[in-house]
């Protein structure tokens, strides 16, 4: 004869096996949540792994044929930049050199310049003077301003900081091309020479490459000095590359090499 269970037996039985299914059940969603997170990983790590492929895909060699074209038209316009600016530079050189020349002479050689209204002296650097220096009286009425020099002063600084700024571009130039020639380069690391080569561009090259030259704004304003003129250390060097060959005077005064 079986045994029935009693009715509290029932009940734990039933208990006990709507626990296990909800257990189950937890479970199998705790897989699934885990299987989902598992996928998500693994299509990131291939979105990430296709970005370094696309990233990585070599340049075909007509597109290295055109960088190469490119970098040639970027050498053409810089080269004609600083023919303009020698020839720029010359006439900057020649004027200042007459005023350098007609300028009263201070008994350590420099040249000193009075301003028009004859209260203060500078010096062929820009730098004012003191009255204990040189008295303004002593500056002939006669010898070229202050007023008159200032502008030639201003636009050989300016146009030897040009010429050094071109001097510097067509080395970035001549990098590139070497690096191109060296062998196969990656996408990426073309369209990086490329973006720096036009943003690094000075406006004097700029305006040479005709579809270019629209994006130039140029500024004609030459900065002015500070009120007790230009300082006599302006941080620029004047090395001989920057001097244009064909000029070749005996001696400027006043003009570092």
């Amino acid at each position: 004869m079986m045994h029935q269970p009693a009715i509290g037996d029932l009940g734990r039985v039933f208990r006990t096996s709507a626990g296990l299914a909800a257990h189950l059940r937890a479970f199998q969603r705790q897989q699934e949540e885990e299987r989902l997170r598992r996928d998500r990983r693994q299509d990131a790590q291939g979105d990430e792994a296709e970005l370094m492929d696309f990233a990585m895909v070599m340049v075909s060699a007509s597109e290295m044929e055109t960088f190469r074209v490119e970098l040639d038209s970027y050498d053409t316009a810089t080269i004609a930049a600083l023919q303009e600016n020698e020839v720029a530079l010359e006439r900057a050189l020649k004027e200042q050199e007459e005023l350098l020349l007609r300028a009263h002479v201070l008994p350590d050689g420099r040249r000193v310049f009075k301003t028009e209204d004859g209260s203060r002296v500078f010096d062929e650097h820009g730098q004012e003077l003191a009255n204990s220096v040189i008295d303004p009286v002593l500056v002939e009425d006669g010898r070229p301003s202050w007023e008159t020099y200032k502008p030639r002063l201003e636009e050989k600084m300016r146009l030897l900081d040009e010429r050094r700024n071109l001097l510097e571009y067509q080395q970035k130039l001549d990098a590139a091309r070497e690096r191109i020639d060296a062998g196969e380069i990656s996408r990426e690391e073309c369209d990086e020479m490329r973006d720096e080569l036009k943003t690094a561009m000075p406006d004097a090259v700029r305006v040479q490459v005709p579809e270019l030259a629209s994006e130039v704004t140029m500024d004609t304003d030459v900065t002015t000095p500070s009120s007790s003129g230009l300082a006599a250390d302006t941080g620029l060097a004047i090395q001989d590359d920057m001097i244009p060959s064909s000029f070749t005077p005996a001696s400027i005064p006043g003009l570092t090499r």
